[in-house]
């Protein structure tokens, strides 16, 4: 990548875990050997700060990338801040489950890392753009680049708490999702496909499904690859699975087929790509949004953004 300016803004939490391992300090090192400034924006406890850093470094107008450093919730909101702006973005994964590095192969290795920023080539990647109403009737709007998921079994993941993913890691959302497939608490999902502009897909049914869990993707990490084969982060499109498992025996059983890599082969298994979708279910449910939880909702749309933004991988 041409860089124009020799600078690059990274974003992090200067009480979180890259600040104190000194990754931020390595990742200065590793600017600074290159002849790079490394311009350091931290974030606060406000909701949106990550998004509000990265929109101050496009209106610097002299950062050439700009780096999230930390979990999905960075990487979502950085993205979100750069949207539309032709500057590209760079994942250091530094949270518990880093779904959108994983999903890219971005390296861990602050020396490597920058030479990656240096030498790579800033791809196009879709965002997906959520937006709801509220249980008490008002409308919410949120971007995200890799997944969100519904049901009791995805609340196990976004619900968990930081004390635990710092105390227990990524074990905390094995130990929850186990103890969820207990009681899954399905929910009746209708979906409607929708087109590119909102308007409904004449041509393909509305389709009611009864599930456990409901995903919708638009890129997939590695541990996830078997529960959507061939989702592309730049195709325009969204992947949405629901597994049809209501109990604990058939959410083993369909366990056991993405254990074989092919849940597709599995009675509980439903998937349809589309551009665009409107989600309806018969009970509230909390959009668990790369990783972060929303607003309790029962009725949604989901609608792809081609190539919203530029992202330099490994």
């Amino acid at each position: 990548m041409k860089l124009s300016h020799n600078r690059l803004a990274v974003i992090f939490n200067p009480m979180g875990g890259s600040a104190k391992s000194g990754t931020i300090d390595k990742l200065e090192a590793a600017c600074r050997a290159q002849g790079i400034e490394l311009v350091k924006l931290t974030t606060t406890a406000d909701f949106g700060s990550a998004k509000r850093l990265s929109a101050k470094a496009v209106a610097r107008r002299d950062i050439d990338a700009v780096i999230a450093c930390g979990g999905d919730g960075t990487a979502c909101q950085a993205a979100e801040g750069l949207f539309g702006s032709g500057i590209p973005l760079a994942v250091f994964p530094a949270g518990t489950g880093n779904l959108f590095a994983r999903a890219f192969y971005a390296s861990p290795d602050p020396v490597r890392f920058i030479a990656m920023i240096i030498n790579g080539q800033p791809q196009p990647v879709d965002m997906v753009r959520l937006v709801s109403t509220d249980s008490i009737g008002i409308q919410q709007e949120q971007l995200f680049m890799v997944a969100t998921g519904f049901g009791k079994i995805s609340d196990a993941i976004s619900f968990a708490t930081p004390r635990m993913k710092r105390i227990f890691g990524k074990l905390t959302y094995g130990v929850r999702m186990l103890a969820a497939s207990f009681r899954p608490n399905p929910v009746q999902y209708k979906l409607t496909p929708l087109l590119p502009d909102g308007q409904t897909d004449l041509q393909v049914k509305a389709v009611s499904v009864k599930a456990s869990a409901l995903f919708a993707l638009s890129a997939v990490p590695p541990s996830m690859l078997a529960l959507s084969r061939g989702c592309n982060a730049s195709d325009g499109l969204l992947d949405v699975v629901a597994i049809t498992a209501t109990g604990f025996g058939s959410l083993l059983q369909f366990s056991a087929r993405i254990a074989s890599g092919r849940p597709d082969k599995s009675d509980n298994y439903y998937r349809m790509r589309v551009p665009a979708v409107r989600i309806e279910t018969s009970s509230p449910v909390t959009p668990n949004i790369d990783g972060d939880p929303g607003r309790p909702t029962s009725s949604m749309e989901l609608y792809v953004l081609p190539k919203a933004v530029q992202i330099i991988v490994s």
